[in-house]
């Protein structure tokens, strides 16, 4: 999901995340009928507390326990009259705790990225924009849709850059369980920082879905914030 300020190595823009090569975007959605939709996950995107996007993820679980993520991200914020565009397409799958196959199309204001990886024994072989590479498989996604196994607290995690293939890393730290309004209800959730090459907040309910994120973004707060579920 987008986001830039929470990752200090990848230049000046402001997130990315998200849509699948087009051959593999048919294989993903004949997925998804095949199988029955968990839910979808509405959230709204703030900017120093104006609305500025959302973004909208749908969660599929296979009978063999395989997990799917597909994810859109729309967002335009205008800044001394100066407007800026962001779009993200992204499809993940997952199993047995470690990612399978990921597939993601963005435009950052204008700067496209293509990003593609698939398991490959155990390692991950990953092509962003027709460069390939080889990376290690326990990797973490910053889209940050399902909170990590709670063996990985206090460690530095593998991060992949969901929207820009870039590389990373980050300190995952509980902080507290806190009381927030969530799509309009009051829930106990977890907060957590990932710090490092990655600065951001997340907030995790019991399930560990995620229902907040929140970094700044050249000097500016964003915030990512569950509005609804949908079953």
């Amino acid at each position: 999901m987008f986001s830039r300020s929470d990752r200090t190595a990848r230049g000046t823009k402001w997130g990315r995340t998200w849509l699948v090569c087009l051959g593999l975007l048919a294989v993903a959605s004949g997925s998804v009928r095949a199988a029955a939709v968990a839910e979808t996950r509405d959230f709204t995107v703030l900017v120093d507390g104006k609305r500025v996007g959302e973004a909208h993820m749908t969660i599929t679980k296979q009978e063999d326990g395989t997990l799917t993520m597909k994810c859109d991200t729309d967002i335009s914020v205008t800044f001394l009259l100066v407007t800026y565009k962001y779009t993200y397409r992204g499809y993940e799958v997952w199993k047995d705790g470690k990612l399978a196959r990921f597939n993601s199309w963005c435009n950052d204001n204008g700067t496209s990225y293509v990003v593609a990886a698939i398991a490959d024994g155990d390692k991950l072989k990953v092509r962003v924009n027709k460069q390939e590479r080889t990376i290690r498989d326990d990797v973490w996604l910053t889209s940050y849709w399902s909170q990590p196994d709670t063996k990985r607290l206090n460690q530095t995690l593998p991060l992949h850059d969901a929207d820009s293939g870039v590389d990373l890393e980050g300190k995952f730290q509980f902080l507290a369980t806190e009381s927030r309004g969530i799509a309009g209800q009051t829930v106990n959730v977890n907060h957590f920082r990932l710090s490092g090459k990655v600065n951001v907040d997340l907030w995790y309910d019991g399930s560990g879905r995620l229902v907040r994120r929140e970094w700044i973004e050249e000097g500016h707060r964003t915030v990512i914030e569950l509005n609804r579920l949908r079953r």
